[in-house]
């Protein structure tokens, strides 16, 4: 019942920031025109972005039993940014072709992953792990490459690149919010099975959870969610790593609740992290990705340094 509790006190906390921050900008006293064409479609797509990221970084966290992970060590996010920038370059303009770009990388770097991990039938997590932040480095390398020959002087993909939440296509958002929805209930569904895989392998087989079917479901579904966040917002990094930190703080490790509490959490960090983006210089503003980082890095030191002495990290 608390964590009911917590999570009906965290969709309250949601629809309360962004209606609050419906009405933050650098415009002090905005028109409605405003409010209804830039920072409403702005909102709405910091919830769902957050959401995807948070919720993402909690099923990885649960299938590889490893707090450091997130969207980014799997080599997801990075992929997904490769398949967008690759999309231009190409000419593709239409949207239907971004995301077919950005969940299909995605999509080929987790298959790569775990081939290259692959012993004898079997990925172990440690392989996993180091195979993603192989991938991950080279699709990084792809994709500045790639900035530095096709886009060198353009301004909006160095802000895409580095996370932002300014596209306002309402094709694009309600994509990315049809993606992440499906992908967050599905994940919902496999909680019996995150919650054994945190157990160790070896254990959740036991309890008749088929586990390498099980984790490429979820590294599947998770690196959908990814590319679908990364299609319309760019890289914007830490959300899908400390959120369910925080989470598990206040609704514990079922991943029953933790899910949807860390698709909460991810969307109320994103909204305050964009507010304080698009107001702490104005009339700049900062790209939200690297808000994120700045604000991401001293909090996980801190939750390095303090959760490892009571052998919770």
């Amino acid at each position: 019942m608390n964590g009911l509790r917590s999570l009906l006190l965290l969709l309250v906390v949601t629809i309360l920031l962004a209606g609050a921050a419906l009405f933050v900008g650098p415009v002090a006293n905005p028109s409605w025109a405003i409010i209804e064409e830039i920072r409403f479609p702005r909102v709405l797509l910091a919830i769902i972005v957050g959401s995807g990221l948070a919720g993402s970084g909690a099923v990885l966290q649960g299938v590889l039993r490893n707090p450091l992970a997130d969207p980014f060590i799997l080599g997801t996010s990075s992929a997904a940014a490769a398949g967008v920038v690759f999309a231009g370059v190409l000419g593709f303009q239409h949207y239907s072709m971004l995301y077919f770009m950005a969940i299909g990388f995605a999509l080929a770097s987790i298959f790569g992953v775990y081939r290259i991990a692959q012993i004898n039938g079997k990925a172990p997590i440690q392989t996993i792990i180091l195979a993603g932040v192989i991938v991950g480095l080279f699709f990084n390398a792809a994709v500045f490459l790639s900035f530095s020959i096709f886009y060198r002087e353009s301004f909006t993909m160095l802000f895409y690149l580095l996370g932002t939440l300014t596209e306002g296509s309402w094709q694009l958002i309600g994509i990315s919010a049809s993606i992440i929805t499906s992908g967050l209930g599905l994940s919902w569904l496999f909680s019996r099975e995150l919650n054994m895989l945190t157990q160790g392998e070896m254990a959740a087989f036991h309890l008749g959870v088929d586990v390498e079917t099980a984790k490429k479901l979820l590294f599947v579904t998770a690196s959908a969610m990814v590319a679908a966040c990364v299609a319309v917002a760019g890289m914007i990094g830490f959300v899908g790593l400390i959120v369910p930190h925080m989470m598990r703080m206040i609704v514990g490790p079922d991943h029953r609740l933790l899910i949807p509490a860390s698709a909460l959490g991810g969307a109320i960090f994103l909204i305050l992290a964009d507010a304080l983006a698009r107001t702490v210089l104005p009339p700049l503003e900062i790209p939200v990705g690297a808000l994120t980082a700045l604000l991401g890095s001293p909090y996980f030191i801190y939750l390095l340094r303090t959760r490892q002495r009571v052998g919770e990290f």
